[in-house]
């Protein structure tokens, strides 16, 4: 019989109080799941933690806190958005005489608010300084704090630890391969918490994962997967036998090079997510982004990227001090000049640890808001030229127009009518497909809608002349009509909303 002392450890992702359209809430839930996915950081902890620890994983968006069972540690994972319900949770386990650690973001830029409501923060990335909060735990002297001013070699990575998490309330698998970013934006806080220099894992590792893991669906949350163009394609050469379907985060030079591309289409890749963030260059100097602007280049990369059957994930921000009112409009111009059905629109906001953070702070521009607001459609910044309601009823027009059906039947009809989204996606069972079609048939066969229905007829049409594949194509009608349902309970919720704005609303910077 062993005498190795046996511990309880509860991982937790708080709950987010407000949450965006972009985080697609609404299309889980069609598909029977409460959750596209859940962060990465609690499998993977769970990964480094010792056979001796019996470990329970809660993302407080799928499942509720296990009543009053005391773990004798406790891991909290956070974000500014969850800052707040994780120095709930903090306070709720400590007072229970649970050793509680935080990571993440936030409280790694944190450390002495954090402080108050944990006994100990881990700074950065987990590996290595988990293995020894924990060991320290059990000496029974853990640190304030773990922190490292080196990187970890990452060539390889232990399996996420997905037997823990309940499968079938989410819908896809995060999975990573590289960490650090060249690039240094502002509003960013990427190369702050991995580096500038990229870190690759080895492939073979990344395959074993993608092997073991209990879903064909993936998304790649690297912030740029084809930075380096040749591991790129080795990756995908790798994945292609797997038969996944996956989405990742690139920059639009990734339509520069044709082999890539072919190969990402081939490997699976549906959906890249571009971050455009602006269309203003004087906006992308002033965040110091100087990569993923094309001006006239943009449609050429764009077609290119439909061109290979893969969607566009279109991100943007507004909110820097040389954007107006204006922009809004531009990029809904540009979305539709671009047949860019899905844009992720976002407010400026200013994380702590980023340049921008500094920067409004030393010139006393971030409001005294809560932390949980910042999730991209609310203010959360004295802006130079929009006062702060000004900018929401913008914002909130902006989105009700660009996942309007009209809108939408109008992107979509010129988008996929180009043939090339034909190559089926990764399997779904017999059940979720009847589920699915229902849906389909509900929301827009019988809709009162009229760009609805002009939209499911055009979309059947292709698909009995084979000019798109099944999948793909009710997979565009449902991913829209989760945009649609999000925002709709945002327009209901506005009242609400725009109090909390007007509380805090100064007026434009400039106008002080």
């Amino acid at each position: 019989m062993s005498d190795i002392k046996t511990y309880t450890l509860f991982l937790i992702s708080p709950r987010q109080r407000f949450v965006n359209y972009p985080a697609h809430s609404e299309l889980a839930k069609m598909f029977g799941k409460r959750r596209l996915m859940i962060p990465l950081a609690l499998p993977t902890v769970a990964s480094l933690t010792p056979d001796h620890y019996q470990i329970r994983i809660i993302d407080e968006e799928i499942e509720s806190l296990p009543g009053n069972l005391k773990p004798d540690i406790v891991g909290i994972t956070t974000l500014a958005a969850t800052g707040k319900r994780a120095f709930e949770l903090g306070d709720i386990y400590m007072a229970m005489g649970s050793k509680v650690i935080f990571g993440g973001p936030y409280a790694s830029f944190m450390q002495d608010e954090a402080l108050k409501h944990c006994d100990s923060v881990i700074a950065g990335e987990a590996e290595g300084k988990w293995e020894q909060a924990l060991s320290d735990f059990e000496n029974g002297c853990l640190k304030p704090v773990y922190e490292s001013q080196s990187y970890v070699p990452y060539k390889a990575q232990k399996p996420p630890r997905w037997d823990l998490v309940n499968m079938n309330r989410i819908f896809q698998v995060a999975i990573q391969v590289s960490r650090g970013c060249p690039f240094n934006c502002d509003f960013c806080l990427v190369s702050k918490n991995f580096g500038r220099k990229m870190r690759y894992r080895d492939i073979e590792n990344v395959v074993e994962e993608i092997k073991a893991a209990p879903s064909n669906y993936f998304f790649f949350v690297d912030d740029n997967l084809t930075i380096n163009k040749k591991y790129a394609k080795e990756l995908m050469r790798a994945i292609i036998p797997l038969k996944i379907s996956w989405g990742c985060m690139c920059s639009l030079d990734v339509a520069t090079d044709d082999e890539l591309l072919n190969l990402m289409a081939e490997a699976g890749c549906f959906n890249i997510l571009v971050g455009f963030e602006s269309l203003n260059p004087a906006s992308l100097d002033e965040s110091q982004k100087h990569h993923n602007r094309g001006g006239s280049i943009y449609a050429e990369a764009i077609n290119k990227i439909h061109g290979a059957g893969i969607h566009i994930n279109a991100s943007f921000v507004v909110g820097f001090d040389n954007d107006t009112l204006e922009e809004f409009d531009r990029i809904f111009d540009f979305s539709m000049q671009h047949n860019l059905p899905n844009v992720n629109l976002h407010l400026l906001n200013a994380p702590p640890g980023t340049e921008t953070h500094r920067k409004f702070n030393e010139e006393g521009r971030l409001l005294s808001c809560d932390p949980e607001l910042g999730v991209g459609h609310f203010p959360t910044l004295h802006y130079m030229n929009m006062s702060q309601i000004a900018i929401f009823d913008k914002y909130m027009e902006t989105v009700a127009k660009l996942y309007s059906f009209d809108t939408i039947r109008k992107k979509g009809e010129a988008l996929l009518i180009n043939g090339a989204f034909i190559r089926p996606g990764g399997e779904i069972t017999a059940l979720m497909k009847a589920r699915l079609s229902w849906i389909t048939f509900k929301e827009f066969v019988l809709s009162r809608d009229p760009d609805r229905r002009k939209l499911f007829l055009f979309i059947l049409k292709l698909i009995r002349n084979k000019q798109i594949a099944i999948d793909k194509g009710l997979g565009f009608l449902l991913s829209m009509l989760g945009y649609n349902r999000h925002i709709k309970a945002h327009q209901q919720n506005m009242a609400v909303y725009r109090k909390v704005v007007m509380d805090q609303d100064k007026g434009a910077w400039k106008e002080k």
